[in-house]
């Protein structure tokens, strides 16, 4: 189609293409191609009430160049986009980021001698597509109840926190707690109250450790916390403490008062085990260790405690 042919099109079927496009919520941009000075310039010839809506442009704006209706940064990123479109020769893809996230197919479109004369754009809007891309992948990460680090997550950490303790010869500890007598919270006051001790805990979980560890639920009251750069077990001890002692903390959840503590159950990279798997392992034995002793406690994994 040359360029007489598309502008004879919309004068001529300018209120059949605007009746068209009036209800499609894709935006529709089609400009035209100038050559300038400062390299390429292109103006708005049509556009439909999404497009417009979403550019903040009018009527008005017909015949007017991207540097007549924006900010020099984002003309020059507009701009940017629109000559690559012509540069290639072929249809490009574009994801612009922001309040707004837009997908843009940009097509080049040329004359009968081969001239490119304009630039027909598609933008949809696919903000709702991407927020519900991230809340799925963040779900797959994390606990639901507390927002935590599910188990993939944790494994994740955990293997990344071997890798850089095998190049700088620090400690890793691994940490398998899981409250004493959580089945009589649920029994007593029912599940509700349950859920919201496990969201209390997971926040003094988090106030006892330090921004670049990791605490992670694993399922029901189980939760493990990962200390990475650890010089020496007393570093770990202190911690395992700092919990005991948060969680021996009175407890009001929705009016009702209760007591609750933990038990700890700690394996050490690379004492204990080298690899993700082990290590977890050897703290949830710790753990059974910790409470066959009375429960409150913290155990070092012991091999002579869990012969094979």
């Amino acid at each position: 189609m040359s360029k007489l042919d598309i502008e004879t099109l919309i004068s001529q079927y300018g209120d059949i293409l605007n009746s068209f496009f009036h209800h499609m919520s894709d935006m529709f941009f089609l400009m035209s191609v100038e050559e300038a000075e400062s390299g390429l310039q292109f103006r708005y010839i049509m556009m439909n009430p999404a497009a417009m809506y979403a550019a903040c442009l009018t009527e008005e704006d017909y015949g007017k160049r991207i540097d007549d209706v924006y900010p020099p940064v984002k003309a020059a990123t507009l701009n940017d986009m629109y000559r690559k479109a012509v540069q290639c020769g072929v249809p490009v893809h574009f994801t612009s980021e922001g309040a707004v996230i837009g997908e843009s197919i940009l097509s080049p479109v040329y004359n009968k001698d081969g001239v490119c004369t304009h630039v027909f754009c598609v933008t949809r809007d696919i903000t709702e597509r991407k927020k519900l891309e991230s809340k799925l992948e963040y779900m797959a990460y994390h606990d639901v109840l507390t927002g935590l680090p599910n188990r993939r997550l944790l494994y994740i950490h955990l293997q990344d926190a071997l890798s850089q303790a095998k190049a700088s010869e620090d400690f890793v500890a691994v940490l398998f707690l899981d409250c004493d007598r959580f089945k009589q919270i649920n029994d007593t006051w029912g599940h509700n109250i349950g859920d919201l001790f496990l969201q209390t805990l997971a926040t003094r979980l988090l106030s006892c450790v330090r921004e670049g560890d990791t605490v992670a639920r694993l399922g029901g009251d189980e939760f493990v916390v990962i200390l990475t750069a650890i010089q020496s077990p007393e570093q770990v001890v202190k911690v395992a403490n700092r919990i005991l002692q948060a969680m021996q903390q009175p407890w009001t959840i929705a009016g009702k008062s209760f007591s609750c503590t933990t038990s700890i159950g700690i394996s050490l990279y690379p004492t204990n085990a080298s690899d993700a798997d082990q290590l977890l392992t050897c703290a949830d034995k710790a753990l059974y260790t910790a409470k066959a002793v009375g429960r409150n406690q913290i155990s070092f994994y012991q091999p002579e405690d869990h012969p094979d």
